[in-house]
């Protein structure tokens, strides 16, 4: 068995609820434990409600959305300093959804027709 399967977790509980002091704390593994070779997506905010601030000094949330294959990582710059950062990060977020729904749709319609082939 692989050393990898003491990682491997049920889909459902890797989604746990955000512990004290995280609006989202997700730290999921992409592929099924039979193929997992370290692909995985983090993702983080910080809740600041609770941090006293004054005018001067308004807390900055921890944004974390790190994606990674078996190689390679990417991590994603999220900022809500300035209006104009916050309206960025939003689009950029909102970019990335829209093209993985896309591209899910896209995987699905490949996947029907080559299982349709192979029923021939």
């Amino acid at each position: 068995m692989s050393y990898l399967t003491q990682y491997a977790v049920r889909p459902d509980a890797s989604l746990r609820p955000a512990r004290r002091g995280a609006r989202v704390n997700i730290d999921i593994l992409l592929n099924r434990p039979e193929f997992d070779g370290g692909a995985s997506v983090r993702a983080y905010v910080q809740d600041t409600s609770r941090h006293p601030f004054g005018r001067r000094r308004l807390p900055k949330p921890r944004l974390e959305l790190r994606i990674s294959d078996c190689m390679n990582e990417i991590a994603f710059e999220f900022s809500v300093a300035a209006y104009e950062l916050r309206e960025n990060s939003l689009y950029k977020i909102d970019t990335l959804i829209d093209a993985l729904v896309q591209f899910r749709a896209g995987l699905a319609a490949e996947a029907e027709l080559r299982a349709r082939r192979e029923r021939r």
